[in-house]
C-alpha cells in the first residue's frame, strides 16, 4: 500500500490502514503476489507495478506533495537547473506548505493526499506557482511564449488556452474549469502575432496575455494532482 500510495493514488493515512480497506485490493493483491513470488525483490515488484495497468491508468489521483509542487513548477519556469545561491527559499517555502525536508513529523512520515490541500497550505502553494510563473523573464516561460508564436500567426481562444494547457504539463481539467478558461481567454480575442516582425506594444501584450494563463493554470485544483 505504500508504493501503491507514492506511486498510484492516494490512500487513507497509515494509522487507518487496519481497518480501512485498500482504495484497489486487486492491484495490492497483485504487488503482493509479486513481493512474496519474488522473495522480496524490489526491483521485480516495482517491475510489476510499472507495467500494470492501474499504474498506466493513474493520472491526476494524487495530490502533489510539497516537493513534487516545487519542483514541477521549477521545471515549467526554466529556472534553478543545477544548485544556485538562494535555493534555501524553496526547502522554506516546502516546509510552509506543510513538509520540511528531511525533517517529517513522526517515523511514519508525512500525512500526504487531502491533508496537503488543507486550510492555509493551499494558499502558499497557489501563491507560490503563480509568483514563480508570473516572471515573464524566466527561460522557461519564454520558451513557452516562443513556442506559441512559432505555432501560427493568430490563435482562437480554444486554441490559446489548450496550448497552454499543453506546455504547462500537459494539464488535464474539468470541463468547467477548462470553459472558464477559455471564457477568460475570449475577453482578449484571438492571440495574434504580427507575420511581418512583433512591436514592443504588442510582443509586450501577448507576453502578458500568456503569463496571466499560465498563472491562472498553476492556479486551479486540477493542478495541485499529479
Amino acid at each position: 500500500r505504500h508504493l501503491y500510495n507514492f506511486f498510484v493514488a492516494d490512500e487513507p493515512q497509515v494509522p487507518s490502514w487496519n481497518v480501512t480497506p485498500p482504495r484497489d485490493p486487486e492491484a495490492i493483491e497483485i504487488l503482493s503476489d509479486a513481493f512474496m513470488e519474488s522473495k522480496g525483490d524490489m526491483r521485480h515488484v516495482l517491475r510489476t507495478l510499472f507495467k500494470s495497468d492501474f499504474f498506466k491508468a493513474a493520472r491526476f489521483k494524487r495530490v502533489k506533495s510539497p516537493a513534487e509542487l516545487i519542483t514541477g513548477v521549477l521545471k515549467l519556469v526554466g529556472t534553478n537547473r543545477t544548485p544556485t545561491p538562494g535555493m534555501l527559499r524553496f526547502h522554506t517555502a516546502a516546509k510552509l506548505m506543510g513538509q520540511e525536508l528531511f525533517n517529517p513529523p513522526t517515523v511514519e512520515g508525512w500525512h500526504t493526499g487531502q491533508e496537503w490541500i488543507d486550510g492555509g497550505m493551499l494558499t502558499e502553494r497557489i501563491n507560490f506557482a503563480v509568483d514563480e510563473v508570473g516572471d515573464a523573464s524566466k527561460p522557461g516561460i519564454q520558451a513557452i511564449v516562443n513556442r506559441l508564436r512559432a505555432a501560427g500567426n493568430s490563435l482562437t481562444p480554444e486554441q490559446f488556452v489548450d496550448s497552454c494547457l499543453d506546455l504547462a504539463g500537459p494539464v488535464n481539467l474539468e470541463d468547467k474549469t477548462r470553459a472558464d478558461l477559455i471564457h477568460f481567454a475570449q475577453s482578449g480575442g484571438d492571440l495574434v502575432f504580427s507575420s511581418n516582425g512583433s512591436t514592443n506594444g504588442e510582443t509586450d501584450e501577448n507576453t502578458d496575455r500568456i503569463v496571466l494563463m499560465l498563472q491562472l493554470i498553476v492556479a486551479s485544483r486540477e493542478y495541485q494532482f499529479a
